[in-house]
């Protein structure tokens, strides 16, 4: 008995030499350099975002310029996912309802109906500048 309990001493003494880690304290986690560090990558997700988005925007042909011969005209909706929308297809002007899963042809007038503006809606540049107080003539 003797023995086994010099054996079990024996293989606890390395165990009981080792040095113990001290524990951080909570307020030394949050110092300057872990809050740069954080604030950082979070700069870095954000500006990744932006840029995703701007290629995207750019690979997938959106864009605010309407080119080509169709363009839509007015649109209204009929009900939650329900739409009837005016399009100019060259001379021609139609109309179509569009619904979750199908669009279907209305109507397709030989003349036009509606008279389309040179620039109904602004884009998003002259609506910046307005909102920045910037005229036409400074540019």
């Amino acid at each position: 008995m003797r023995a086994l309990s010099l054996l079990l001493l024996l293989l606890a003494l390395p165990a009981i030499a080792q040095d113990t880690t001290p524990v951080v304290a909570p307020s030394s986690l949050f110092t300057g350099d872990y809050l740069l560090q954080v604030i950082g990558s979070f700069v870095v997700v954000i500006l990744l975002l932006v840029g995703v988005l701007i290629l995207l925007r750019r690979f997938n042909g959106v864009s605010g310029q309407m080119s080509g011969n169709m363009r839509v005209i007015s649109s209204v909706g009929v009900g939650q996912r329900e739409r009837v929308v005016l399009l100019q297809v060259g001379d021609q002007q139609m109309l179509v309802g569009v619904g979750p899963g199908n669009v279907r042809k209305i109507h397709a007038f030989d003349e036009p109906v509606v008279e389309q503006t040179a620039s109904s809606t602004p884009t998003f540049s002259e609506v910046w500048k307005a909102a920045l107080g910037k005229t036409e003539a400074s540019s």
